[in-house]
């Protein structure tokens, strides 16, 4: 089965139901959608996304497209709203067979992009999103030597991923590393 999940409305929605043939459709909003005249002819079902959280928002989208590929192939449109991004970000983090997106009421597939975290840079993501850290404290927990434990932090501190906490010599973990490790 072939399943779009979308936040796209209107014409948009219509326009890239009709490119993929798609053959299920979840329509994702927020508490303030408005249904146009051309939703009532697209057939699926609606998720309404009642956070404004976007770590919370990120786990629902990805707690939706992962149920969905238990039936098969999924596709992901999205518009440039604040859902539109967070849904792009989970559909490339999760791996989906296509993104697109709709720019003047034309569809556009976008490629498909990978997060490009180790398996180390993970495990310190986990860690500190339960707690601030110490470099010592990360190279005891992830078993690695504290000059290691510097390069990935500095390398995560590039992607935006890692900050200095307000804690003396402690990092922390951003929004966006939240949402990288869910």
């Amino acid at each position: 089965m072939r399943t779009l999940i979308t936040n796209l409305k209107g014409q948009c929605l219509f326009n890239v139901s009709m490119k993929t043939q798609v053959e299920g459709l979840i329509l994702l909003s927020d508490k303030h959608h408005r249904k146009t005249e051309l939703d009532k002819f697209i057939k699926g079902g609606e998720i309404i996304i009642d956070t404004e959280d976007p770590v919370e928002i990120c786990e629902k989208i990805a707690e939706i497209i992962n149920g969905a590929k238990k039936h098969g192939e999924i596709f992901i449109a999205c518009g440039g709203d604040g859902l539109g991004y967070l849904i792009n970000f989970v559909a490339n983090k999760e791996g989906v067979n296509a993104i697109f997106t709709c720019y003047n009421e034309k569809i556009i597939r976008i490629p498909v992009l990978k997060l490009d975290l180790s398996k180390t840079r993970l495990n310190i993501l986990k860690f500190l999103s339960s707690e601030d850290l110490t470099a010592m404290e990360i190279g005891e927990k992830a078993n690695i030597s504290r000059a290691m434990v510097y390069k990935h932090l500095a390398g995560l501190m590039d992607m935006g991923l890692v900050e200095k906490s307000r804690f003396f010599e402690k990092f922390a973990i951003t929004e966006a590393g939240k949402v990288a490790v869910i």
